[in-house]
């Protein structure tokens, strides 16, 4: 098929066929994807605030729509238009951390869409309106959601707190329901509630409307974190008997107390968003049974050793947990009180707070300062962006604004990301293209091929946030049978879709490569002194606490969401260096070996931290002076390994420490002496794998 310089490279509506109705056939490439795109965003917040998100993406897919079409006459000014939406990708990712990506992406794919069909103002403008509708649509498609399942923006914000919290207790347990093991992945589950805890909490503060209601979620949302830090603080207390004799008896126990927690939270959020009596209900039975687990397990460790300070460790946090469901009950008992039981659907969406321009802009949350690694992929990106509309232009390339598009997608912040998302990429479009390809020799009808379209991009929207490799199977084999629908297509597109995507990846991890590459073996030991500063700063505060008599309220808390949100950027480190290619780790696989020992050892850490801090509202009202001295040997210490980490110098030997309990203690106060010492121990298992660095390359 010969082609002008102004082709299209998508298949073209035959006469007869559906997108010849509206008299623009070429408004079926950018009215499509338009409403889907709209139509899937994970839109929070206030309703209010929803709808101008969602109006906002359309106006911003609108405009993309008319610049590429206006743009797409020439060489030079589709190129230099590409640089400007390069610049404002890296601008919406630092404008908002949850929205951000989408808009940058959405907008792109809207521009080089509009590339392939460029035109004057006339036919621009029509681009612009069919894309503005078709966004309307979406908008529509939302709004039916909400009121066929009405959910009050706060309630579905909070109870995704009690789901996280239900989430991370999943990840204590050893096996699932069915008896299989299940992988750990405490740290990652940690690091997810803290930021869902921190979105909540941050949805909140942005409501002035109905001060009363707005208090009572922060306090339900602040329980689900507390729920969550004292199972925590069981399980790591747990870890120190597993070897006893006769724990192996109690393990099934321990894992049922476990489950009935996981249910008890998960049914607290489903309370939460519909505040039925009957939902209540169920959550009080689920509650009981959990603190009779509780008790249960309670007793069969009595039974072990009742003399045992280990065991009373656990028995303590046993105590403190159990303590803990009773609030529940009466604080998801006020969330009943506060709404009105609902009988079929409603008639109208609950509203929170009223047209502000603080809860609109909520969504937009800009850092204090500007992100070195943002400023270097905005650039990297806006360069990639700009040569792959020069080559597709320049030489009139068959389908190939998908190389731009997919160096788009594929180019991450970091080089692993990058490599990864190429991965997922290209197996999920050659797979994809195959079974497309045999679906071709099919030759469906139209009413076939819309309908197949239809389910695959149900698929698309469904995987994309659980498979991507598999989403984006879905969406090749959509692409082909939409083709189908609106003219005969052959194997080209399949084939030329596959090359132009390979062709995009490896543009994009050449870029991620060799332009202005921030390498992770670099940044975290910094991340890591970092998270030990932030550890200190937990322990400081903590004890600072007991010295004073008071409960853990104020700065212990605000030091504890610090401490958790630097171990999760540790362990994001982590994850990035693990995918740096070989020759950047010139072979230090002693280097990654203990990085990776450190970011565990520094988690550990701060659960142990954790667990002294569960001892602070029991000795509320009796301070006890004498943990000054020790914490401050114990915070130098740690400032010392922080040190050696951004300095690369070996840490100063310092004299094993030693806290004598002192003379005449109560039960209490034996307890928070000897996880002072489970303290220490992890900070000498700390500096023992700084002392051990690999040694330099020759």
């Amino acid at each position: 098929m010969s082609r002008g310089p102004c082709a299209v490279p998508w298949p073209w509506p035959s006469p007869g066929s559906p997108g010849l109705y509206t008299g623009h056939p070429a408004a079926i490439l950018v009215a499509a994807p338009t409403a889907q795109n709209v139509a899937m965003l994970d839109a929070r917040g206030d309703y209010r605030a929803r709808l101008g998100i969602l109006l906002t993406l359309t106006l911003v897919l609108s405009l993309s729509a008319l610049t590429g079409t206006i743009g797409g006459n020439h060489v030079l000014t589709a190129t230099l238009l590409m640089g400007v939406f390069g610049l404002l990708a890296g601008v919406w990712r630092h404008l908002s951390g949850d929205y951000g990506p989408n808009f940058a992406l959405t907008s792109g794919l809207l521009y080089f869409l509009a590339l392939t069909s460029p035109g004057d103002w006339a036919h621009a403008g029509t681009l612009f309106l069919a894309t503005g509708l078709a966004g309307l649509v979406g908008i529509v498609i939302q709004l039916s959601g909400w009121f066929v399942r009405p959910q009050h923006p706060l309630r579905y914000a909070v109870a995704e707190t009690w789901v996280a919290a239900s989430d991370l207790i999943t990840a204590m347990r050893r096996e699932n329901d069915d008896g299989q093991p299940i992988v750990s992945d405490i740290g990652e589950k940690e690091g997810a509630l803290r930021s869902t805890v921190d979105r909540t909490l941050q949805a909140i503060t942005a409501t002035a409307h109905q001060p009363g209601l707005a208090q009572h979620f922060d306090d339900t949302a602040q329980l689900a974190a507390r729920v969550a830090t004292r199972t925590t603080a069981l399980y790591s207390a747990l870890e120190a008997i597993e070897s006893r004799p006769g724990f192996a008896a109690i393990s099934p126990t321990v894992d049922s107390t476990l489950r009935s927690l996981v249910n008890a939270l998960r049914s607290a959020a489903v309370t939460i968003i519909t505040h039925r009596p009957g939902q209540f209900i169920a959550l009080q039975v689920r509650l009981r049974r959990a603190a009779d687990l509780l008790q249960v397990l309670d007793a069969r460790l009595a039974a072990l050793s009742p003399a045992d300070a280990e065991l009373a460790q656990v028995r303590h946090m046993l105590a403190q947990l159990t303590a803990l469901l009773p609030q529940v009950r009466t604080n998801l008992q006020e969330t009943v009180d506060h709404g009105e039981p609902q009988a079929g659907f409603a008639l109208r969406l609950p509203e929170l707070g009223g047209m502000s321009m603080r809860a609109l802009g909520a969504w937009l949350n800009p850092s204090a300062q500007l992100d070195w690694t943002l400023v270097r992929y905005t650039l990297r990106v806006t360069v990639v962006l700009m040569f792959a509309v020069a080559i597709y232009k320049g030489f009139d390339i068959p389908r190939g604004h998908w190389i731009g598009f997919t160096s788009l997608v594929v180019l991450q912040p970091d080089y692993g990301a990058t490599r990864q998302k190429l991965g997922q990429r290209l197996l999920g479009t050659f797979t994809g293209s195959i079974l497309a390809s045999l679906l071709l020799w099919l030759k469906l009808p139209v009413a076939g091929a819309i309908f197949g379209a239809s389910v695959m991009a149900f698929c698309f929207a469904y995987f994309v946030r659980r498979r991507y490799w598999l989403a984006i199977f879905f969406v090749t084999i959509m692409i082909v049978l939409m083709g189908e629908a609106s003219s005969s297509v052959h194997l080209d597109l399949p084939i030329a879709r596959s090359l132009s995507n390979l062709a995009g990846g490896v543009l994009a991890l050449v870029a991620a490569l060799l332009f202005w590459p921030q390498w992770e073996q670099e940044q975290s030991p910094q991340i890591l002194a970092t998270a030990l500063r932030t550890n200190r700063a937990y322990l400081e505060a903590v004890a600072a606490h007991f010295r004073r008599g008071e409960r853990f309220i104020g700065s212990a808390v605000l030091t504890k969401r610090a401490a958790e949100r630097a171990n999760s950027q540790a362990s994001a480190s982590l994850q990035r260096l693990v995918s740096e290619p070989a020759r950047v780790q010139r072979g230090e696989q002693r280097n990654l070996e203990r990085i990776a020992t450190l970011t565990t050892y520094n988690q550990r850490l701060t659960r142990a931290i954790g667990v002294l801090a569960q001892h602070l509202n029991p000795n509320a009202g009796s301070p006890i002076p004498s943990l000054e001295a020790p914490t401050e040997k114990i915070a130098q210490r740690l400032e010392s390994l922080a040190q050696s980490l951004e300095t690369g110098q070996r840490p100063a030997p310092i004299p094993p420490l030693d806290i004598p309990t002192p003379t005449g203690p109560t039960t209490d106060h034996v307890l928070i002496y000897r996880q002072l010492r489970k303290i220490i121990t992890e900070i000498d298992a700390l500096a023992l794998a700084e002392e051990t660095k690999p040694d330099s390359p020759e």
